[in-house]
């Protein structure tokens, strides 16, 4: 699937998007929820295929994330926006000095180092040319206001225990990875790992997506559920590497 975001993300799913749809089967479901949402791949792509079929509850502990989402929701706070971005970056004085300077925990600040380095926030790309953004252009930015969508900044683990249960909900979950994502656990929303290897997501009636890297410890953790393996080739280091679906029917 193309780039349906407004900058690049890491763990960015939309290359694995269609593989994971081709193993889902959502006949019964009415509700779609990614609790670990990043730039929504997965519910983007499904809206695709099956337009205003489903709703869409939206969660990230990235307040800024969540906040810019709230953002492209609304199409005066979209330009009010594009303003604010347009107004900094195209001064001629901006260089690489004002770059690393910008704040990062601003909206601002972790928009444009977002969008113009994703990578390595702070590291400016020399060859940066200002071009005006316009951000209704975005795909991403059509599905937020067509289809129904919620928008929450809620812990993860929270948002899983409270629709786990409901029998006609998908929840999606794309957490950080244990090999790779280590810093993540001091967010409370990590201990989704130990929730589903201590309650088994076999015992509830919600349609549970669980998607992760392929390491020992995972197979482990999860040796009894429904596990379908796929290839990954990540984008940016051209590593070979295999992940893994856990369902729980």
């Amino acid at each position: 699937m193309k780039n349906h975001f407004i900058f690049s993300y890491a763990g960015n799913k939309r290359q694995e998007v269609e593989k994971i749809y081709e193993n889902l089967d959502l006949s019964n479901i009415d509700t779609i929820i990614e609790p670990f949402c990043g730039t929504s791949a997965l519910s983007y792509y499904i809206s695709t295929l099956h337009p205003k079929k489903f709703k869409y509850i939206l969660n990230d502990n990235n307040k800024l994330l969540i906040e810019l989402y709230k953002i492209l929701k609304d199409d005066k706070e979209t330009l009010l926006f594009e303003t604010k971005i347009d107004n900094i970056i195209k001064d001629t004085n901006f260089n690489r000095d004002i770059y690393i300077k910008l704040d990062i925990n601003t909206l601002e600040g972790y928009f444009i180092k977002n969008r113009i380095y994703a990578i390595r926030p702070g590291f400016f790309r020399l060859n940066h040319k200002y071009k005006y953004i316009k951000l209704s252009d975005y795909p991403i930015v059509n599905f937020l206001r067509t289809e129904n969508v919620e928008i929450r900044n809620d812990n993860a683990l929270h948002l899983y225990k409270l629709h786990c249960d409901d029998f006609k909900t998908l929840i999606f979950l794309d957490p950080p990875y244990i090999n790779t994502c280590n810093d993540f656990y001091r967010n409370p929303s990590i201990e989704i790992y130990e929730y589903l290897r201590n309650n088994k997501i076999e015992n509830n009636k919600a349609y549970i997506c669980l998607v992760l890297e392929n390491i020992s410890i995972i197979n482990s953790l999860f040796k009894d559920s429904k596990i379908i393996q796929y290839p990954k080739l990540y984008q940016t280091s051209k590593k070979q590497t295999n992940h893994m679906m856990i369902l729980n029917k």
